[in-house]
């Protein structure tokens, strides 16, 4: 198979995944799974510390044995207590990255089994929310070293389907990609013209998604089993009994998007509850949810604005959860527009596997002209996808009485780069400087150029020292430079003089090279099916 055809595309879901490629048609296509469907509940389940299931069968096991099974892990991406091995509730305390590594193996598995391939999947690139920070990209890209594949890139969930979509648009466009997914919401307002897409704005909540709405049915449920049986059990009582609602929520869930009412009922240490719940009685309960969503859409649209984009040409809905008809009639109403609804489930892995590709034929051409590949890549036939991208978090510096000077802003053009020179020694000779390193959701450098530090997130684990060698007097300027890449990850270093020294962060929950190679070599001795 071709180097530049030999690539993948993961939509890492946070309820369900997906992988796709770009065939020899030229055209993107899903690959399916052993069971051959088209997604893969994103669910772990441990049968012991050697075995583990992944997909509809784990799935399964929720009801069960819900303490050998995880869910939502997406959810925890940058939670450090997740991280925290000798805390965690997870089995056998594996960490998010590593529940996560355990998906993207059983993806890629199915995929070469399913397919046939002479060579077992390697090169892929992995999509996160456009909301996800510096830790959480990281933390994303390490579950893909630790599955042991080569992750070309990490893209924004919504610029891949703008990237699906936007390859076949031949005009100018301004497109809205309003993406509600199982556990995530993202919105970005991208550019389009002629395969070149240009993020204008993000923004979302990565902790807002179609399991809010079966949590909202799971406890109104509850309420009415409390009430007939005289009870007064909560979702947080009982693993069984809370997975058991949410299960009998979603699956009705999915009926009321072609029924106008469904029955749920359940049966709990020997009482019971049967309930009728209506289309209308559904919205209701779940409308405050949906104003969440147009909350966040409104400030991207604002930001778009402040950028001279005052119109949008195109919503496109994607996300599985936009399967809910009252999430078009939503969105159409609020902003006059008639949504176009994508491939709700597919189409992030779909654009992914166009911008690998398109990744993969880059790497080629430089291999090539750096004189590591023997003969000139033939060029792609298929579509091509430029991408710029910008930051979703504001990034900046600690400065005195507990404030933060922000250095980049969200919504920032990337790659991009900032240097800072206000800062400088305290005293002759100087061994050392420390440095902390903010990250938040600002996004008004006219107003937010000075924060309050209990706004932002620390990114380090503990206060960066800058090592200082040489006998460099008092008052000796000291420049800082951020830097965040096309992926939307933060690097900084210091300059004194012609002295360039790279800032070694450490982020809790993001693993050292010893530290990723051991969980990579410890999922490698584990079964997968």
């Amino acid at each position: 198979m071709d180097k530049t055809r030999a690539v993948y595309g993961i939509d890492l879901g946070t309820t369900y995944s997906c992988i796709a490629q770009v065939d020899q048609f030229d055209q993107a296509v899903v690959l399916r799974n052993f069971e051959g469907d088209s997604i893969t509940p994103s669910v772990v389940y441990f049968e012991d510390e050697n075995n583990v299931m992944v997909g509809k069968d784990a799935k399964d096991m929720l009801n069960s044995e819900p303490e050998k099974a995880v869910s939502f892990i997406k959810r925890e991406m940058g939670n450090d207590a997740a991280f925290d091995k000798s805390a965690n509730n997870t089995p056998y305390h594996f960490d998010p990255s590593e529940i996560s590594a355990f998906i993207l193996k059983k993806l890629v598995k199915d995929a070469n089994d399913a397919n046939g391939y002479p060579e077992p999947i390697k090169d892929v690139v992995i999509t996160c929310p456009a909301y996800f920070g510096n830790k959480e990209r990281m933390q994303t890209k390490q579950a893909g070293i630790i599955a042991g594949l080569n992750v070309l890139a990490i893209i924004n969930e919504p610029t891949a389907a703008a990237i699906a979509y936007g390859t076949k648009v031949e005009d100018r466009k301004t497109i809205l990609v309003y993406d509600l997914g199982g556990g995530t919401f993202d919105v970005t307002i991208i550019l389009v013209n002629k395969g070149a897409i240009k993020v204008i704005a993000t923004g979302g909540d990565h902790h807002l998604g179609g399991v809010d709405w079966d949590t909202e049915v799971a406890n109104w449920l509850l309420d009415q089993f409390n009430q007939k049986n005289g009870t007064s059990y909560t979702l947080d009582d009982d693993p069984l009994l809370r997975n058991q609602l949410l299960s009998v929520a979603e699956s009705r869930k999915k009926l009321l998007t072609r029924k106008s009412k469904v029955n749920l009922a359940i049966d709990y240490q020997g009482q019971s509850v049967s309930a009728e719940l209506t289309k209308e009685a559904f919205e209701q309960l779940t409308s405050s949810l949906l104003e969440e969503t147009i909350d966040a859409t409104d400030k991207v649209l604002e930001i778009a604005r402040q950028k001279g984009f005052d119109s949008i040409d195109e919503f496109l809905l994607v996300g599985g959860s936009c399967r809910m008809p009252q999430v078009k009639a939503c969105v159409d109403q609020r902003y006059n527009v008639n949504a176009r609804i994508g491939e709700v489930d597919e189409v992030v892995a779909k654009g992914a596997a166009i911008y690998a590709m398109n990744e993969a034929y880059t790497q080629a051409i430089q291999e090539y002209e750096e004189g590591e590949r023997d003969s000139r890549p033939a060029p792609l036939r298929g579509d091509r996808a430029h991408v710029m991208n910008v930051t979703s978090k504001t990034y900046g510096l600690g400065i005195i009485d507990d404030q933060v000077g922000n250095v980049i802003f969200a919504n920032s053009p990337l790659p991009t780069e900032v240097k800072t020179c206000e800062f400088s020694t305290n005293h002759d000779n100087q061994t050392g400087v420390n440095f902390n390193i903010y990250e938040s959701d600002f996004t008004n450098p006219e107003t937010d150029g000075t924060v309050d530090q209990k706004f932002c997130r620390l990114v380090t684990t503990e206060t960066y020292v800058m090592p200082i060698t040489g006998n460099y007097p008092k008052h000796t300027p000291i420049e800082v430079i951020f830097r965040i890449d096309n992926e939307g990850m933060l690097s900084v270093s210091g300059r004194l003089n012609n002295d360039t020294i790279d800032f070694d962060l450490k982020v809790t929950g993001v693993k050292s090279n010893d530290e990723l190679a051991k969980a990579q070599n410890t999922l490698s001795r584990i079964n997968i099916e």
